[in-house]
């Protein structure tokens, strides 16, 4: 479970680390069989780089440290 604080990386690019600062949920547009599809949770991380923040799924990152 990824949480505020907590450092990551995206699974397709692991030199791009930073730090969580926000997290919030977005209603799933997608129909499954059984109905609806549950809402997904969008990551705000804060690059080391240059400090820019970016927004990922929260199944597209990987905890690191």
């Amino acid at each position: 479970m990824i949480k505020l604080g907590d450092r990551v990386a995206p699974f397709d690019n692991m030199g791009q680390t930073g730090t969580v600062v926000g997290m919030y949920q977005q209603k799933s547009n997608q129909w499954m069989v059984g109905g609806a599809m549950q809402a997904i949770f969008i990551v705000k991380v804060k690059l080391d780089q240059d400090g820019t923040e970016i927004e990922l799924r929260a199944d597209k990152l990987m905890r690191i440290d």
